[in-house]
């Protein structure tokens, strides 16, 4: 019984080491509150984190297959929000692969603007602009 508990407790501990080094939905969404509380114009590249080749912000109503093509990605790591309104996703392609974050739109909206956002390079130079309303910020390319 005691060997069971050990076991048990060594296994818990390992797996709460582990949840609490991965990187979560919620520092991707604090990374873009402070990057988009700096200033009223923004680079973009400045929305995702270092090690990122290309990305883009999946908005509600988006199909699944419309932006995995368009961001040249397998469908499955695409988050589907095609029937929410009530969210929004960053998706990365880093050299290890797909990360996506899914996070609300009640403190940063990132699809306030019309159309898909386009596939963006970590180099990339485009700008967009940042008002805040209702204590929500509201990003516009």
């Amino acid at each position: 019984m005691k060997r069971t508990l050990a076991a048990l407790s060594l296994v818990l501990v390992a797996a709460g080491v582990m949840t609490a080094c991965a990187p979560t939905d919620g520092d991707d969404e604090e990374r873009i509150v402070r990057t988009v509380s700096e200033g009223s114009i923004i680079p973009v590249a400045d929305l995702v984190p270092d090690d990122a080749k290309r990305f883009t912000i999946v908005c509600p109503y988006e199909s699944v297959e419309d932006v995995a093509t368009r961001l040249g990605v397998p469908a499955k790591t695409v988050p589907d929000l095609s029937k929410r309104d009530d969210a929004q996703a960053l998706i990365v392609v880093t050299a290890d692969g797909v990360d996506a974050a899914e996070f609300p739109r009640d403190r940063v909206d990132l699809c306030s603007t019309e159309g898909a956002w386009a596939v963006y390079e970590k180099t990339d130079t485009a700008t967009a602009a940042v008002a805040r309303k209702d204590d929500v910020y509201v990003v516009t390319r």
